[in-house]
């Protein structure tokens, strides 16, 4: 084959090397810029974190064919999440639900736009803050704070070292909760002169802003504990229960139906024989007194019965962890409790079905004085830890849960308008969550927020992946430069 020949042969190659390459920029880029344009994404994450699970999507159709809409508040602009990578996972999500009709989104700055913060909001009932979200459908509304979208992990210096998403679970079980229109409702005793809920305000509204609804109840003239109560409150009754209401509480603890108890001191003679009865099926004993601190650097200095006290650590044998996020290790918050009872442990013969554990103790300079109640000879106890607080659960009766307070000035406004005893109060609302979540839970999986990523472990190392993605191709390259040039001269 003569020169010319081979020189013609090369420059057809060369030339269809340079038609295909023009011919993969003049589809590649438009393509590119016909997915932006509409669009269109691909979901490239090792756990699918842009991509709403078939639960999702399957109860958003479902939604979506009824005509149903929920109206979705969103405290912020979609702009700030899109130009932030780390909030990259909740702004594909938000995205994929707002495309369905039944996901009625509306985002707006609450800085830049108070007037629909203030029509959302008008009487402050719900805490909102910059982030958080509001489910709206009819009369229906649930408050999800920004804070829940992502679970931290965190190393022993505080750094960040993993994340999971969760967003996507909340989201679907809060439409399901304001669509079904479930407000879980907790009901004060009333009849024997306890706490009335019209003193109880700031705690109605704490209610409503965690998603609760609060009622009063009169089991003298209720034929039963209704079956819409999840959790039945008792705040400081100056008079026993009947026999009758007494068994009607019981048999709805015997349907899983949860108790909250607050005793504040009581100077009378009044003996509670029912309410220790009632008490004791959850191996929870009651003392008549009331507690002091004899160490003055441990008591208001106003008040010796507002005394200074340790919220309890949870161990890994606890039954849940309520105290966590009030341990000093935590907080600067100092634990104090207003004028209180104490409580113990009362072994039962049912004690193997009962878990029972202290939430709140006193020190051991604290002192329990004889205070009310029937008892012939009391004595002042002294020299030991006191429970002010303790929460208990029954395997017997579909897991009946208990929390006991030694007062129930942590839940009127009297007694909240005082920042004394605001952990005693939030570790109230931690019971009230504990004993029956307003959360539905759609069993939805966390997704961990991870990206594509090389571990390097040494300089070695380092220098040997350099040559393998960065010489290997450089050499490849040479030996291609090599080759045409004497193709070329050939």
């Amino acid at each position: 084959m003569d020169k010319a020949s081979i020189f013609q042969k090369n420059r057809r190659y060369s030339i269809l090397a340079w038609v295909l390459a023009l011919l993969v920029l003049a589809v590649a880029v438009p393509l590119n810029l016909i997915f932006d344009r509409i669009n269109v994404n691909f979901d490239m994450t090792p756990n699918s974190l842009y991509t709403l699970t078939k639960t999702t999507t399957d109860y958003l159709d479902e939604l979506d064919s009824r005509g149903e809409v929920v109206d979705v508040y969103f405290l912020a602009t979609m702009e700030e999440l899109e130009s932030d990578l780390e909030l990259l996972a909740l702004y594909r999500t938000v995205l994929a639900y707002d495309a369905h009709d039944c996901f009625n989104l509306t985002a707006f700055d609450p800085d830049t736009n108070p007037e629909i913060l203030k029509e959302l909001n008008p009487d402050g009932v719900f805490n909102l803050t910059a982030g958080d979200f509001l489910f709206v459908h009819g009369d229906m509304v649930k408050r999800l704070p920004g804070s829940l979208m992502y679970a931290y992990q965190l190393d022993d210096n505080e750094k960040v070292i993993g994340a999971e998403f969760r967003a996507e679970n909340y989201f679907t079980g809060y439409m399901k909760t304001v669509v079904d229109g479930e407000l879980p409702i907790l009901y004060f005793l009333e009849g024997h002169d306890e706490v009335p809920l019209s003193d109880m305000t700031k705690l109605s509204a704490n209610l409503q802003n965690y998603n609760y609804g609060a009622k009063q109840l009169n089991l003298t003239t209720a034929q039963a504990v209704p079956d819409d109560c999840r959790i039945l409150v008792i705040a400081s009754p100056k008079y026993d229960l009947t026999q009758d209401e007494f068994d009607k509480i019981m048999e709805y603890t015997r349907k899983g139906g949860h108790l909250s108890v607050l005793m504040s001191p009581n100077d009378s003679d009044t003996a509670f024989q029912r309410l220790e009865q009632l008490l004791s099926t959850y191996c929870v004993g009651m003392n008549y007194d009331r507690v002091t601190e004899t160490d003055e650097s441990r008591h208001s200095h106003k008040e010796p019965y507002a005394l200074m006290c340790d919220m309890v650590e949870a161990d890994s044998t606890s039954m849940a962890n309520l105290t966590a996020d009030l341990l000093p290790t935590q907080t600067n918050t100092v634990t104090y409790m207003p004028e209180s009872r104490s409580f113990y442990m009362a072994y039962g013969s049912n004690i193997s079905t009962v878990s029972v554990e202290a939430l709140i103790k006193t020190q051991t300079s604290a002192q329990s004085e004889p205070w009310g109640g029937v008892k012939l000879d009391p004595q002042t106890t002294t020299g030991k830890e006191l429970a002010l607080a303790m929460y208990a659960q029954d395997s017997e009766r579909s897991d009946s849960k208990l929390a006991v307070f030694g007062s129930s000035d942590i839940i009127t406004d009297e007694g909240t308008s005082n920042a004394f005893f605001i952990n005693p109060l939030q570790l109230y609302l931690s019971t009230i969550t504990w004993m029956y979540n307003s959360d539905v839970d759609m069993n939805i999986a966390d997704k961990a927020r991870t990206y594509d990523s090389l571990n390097i472990n040494s300089s070695g190392e380092a220098s040997g992946l350099i040559a393998l993605f960065v010489g290997f191709p450089a050499l490849v390259a040479l030996a291609g430069v090599v080759i045409w040039l004497r193709r070329k001269d050939g």
